[in-house]
């Protein structure tokens, strides 16, 4: 059988670049040879697409865009399905089986990538455009899970129009909420923009700033429990992986406590009850139904103390690296991490 040929798409134009660089590394170490010949296609801060040859290394570092690399560009033909790269003024054409988008955050979870792809129809990884576009939207998703009978916090809409009148925004969350409570961007991910505030004083300058991310932001009650995250994959079927918690020494699970050693850890499984982890696998699946994800997606959860489990977020493009909760929550089921990219490949070769 002829090996498949993969494309592995890294970096991005969004905050979340050198978070991806790592993911993709962990992703190309971790596909198996004998069955795919492996390409790695490299976006810039810029928005520059770049065909790279040289080492995972230094992609991993950033030194990849210094290295082997010539101008790629995805052609929306769809009966090409292939890159064209572009070197010494000679075009030379690439196809492609399948595209493993490893790019977070904004142009890359967001279906705009997806959406690029489907044109070119080339079969890709994880959720759909609609599926990428409403979980990377928060305020969208939780319309849908508030209307699908899924837990989820008590939150408000913020847009820039509305800090015209300061005042009556913080006279509007004073009369819904109770301090503390997050302020996030709605579209973001790796808690860029986020943060806890404690008081009215605080809470205009938390709203400008998670809007420098996204033209909306998020206000949401804060919740008091145990962060526990669970893994999905699948298409017509959702697959449940076993649960994990975060700890971290910051007030709360923020990009620096995220990235920074030392700041956090994770235990898997989570030392919970059975019947609760069954619980928290059993919403994670009705959410990524509701949401109408494919291939693989990462469930957020906040636990309290009484027992009410809430979900906190649905992630379409989870991080990869070797630590990341998503393979670790996976190789803990019993699924190591090759194998499991098997199955999100499959995944997509399957839906198209």
């Amino acid at each position: 059988m002829p090996k498949l040929k993969v494309a592995v798409i890294f970096g991005g134009s969004s905050s979340e670049h050198d978070v991806s660089r790592v993911s993709a590394r962990n992703v190309i170490n971790n596909l198996n040879r004998e069955k795919y010949d492996v390409y790695t296609i490299g976006i810039t801060k810029q928005g520059k697409w770049l065909y790279f040859n040289g080492s995972v290394e230094e992609i991993e570092s950033g030194a990849w865009e210094k290295g082997d690399v010539c101008k790629a560009v995805l052609s929306p033909d769809a009966t090409d399905r292939c890159f064209w790269i572009i070197k010494d003024d000679k075009t030379e054409k690439l196809p492609v089986d399948v595209v493993v988008p490893i790019l977070h955050g904004k142009n890359g979870e967001d279906g705009t990538i997806q959406g690029l792809l489907q044109l070119a129809k080339i079969p890709y990884t994880g959720p759909g455009v609609l599926s990428s576009a409403m979980c990377m939207d928060k305020a969208m998703a939780k319309y849908i899970l508030e209307a699908g009978g899924v837990p989820v916090a008590k939150w408000e809409v913020v847009r820039a129009l509305d800090l015209e009148n300061p005042s009556a925004v913080a006279e509007k969350i004073e009369g819904k909420f109770t301090y503390p409570v997050f302020v996030k961007p709605s579209s973001a991910g790796s808690s860029f923009g986020a943060s806890k505030v404690n008081t009215k004083d605080e809470l205009i300058p938390a709203l400008r700033q998670a809007l420098l991310h996204d033209k909306k932001a998020l206000v949401e009650e804060a919740i008091v429990g145990r962060e526990i995250e669970c893994a999905v994959i699948g298409n017509n079927e959702a697959l449940a992986s076993v649960v994990g918690e975060i700890f971290t020494k910051n007030d709360f699970y923020d990009f620096e406590a995220k990235y920074t050693p030392g700041l956090s850890y994770t235990v898997v499984p989570a030392d919970i009850s059975e019947e609760k982890a069954e619980r928290v696998r059993e919403i994670a699946k009705k959410a990524y139904m509701l949401l109408e994800c494919e291939g693989f997606s990462r469930v957020d959860f906040f636990v309290e103390e009484a027992g009410r489990i809430v979900l906190n977020e649905i992630n379409t493009i989870p991080g990869f690296t070797d630590i990341s909760l998503f393979p670790v929550m996976w190789e803990k089921t019993g699924i190591p991490t090759d194998k499991l990219l098997d199955k999100i490949i499959a995944y997509a070769i399957e839906r198209n």
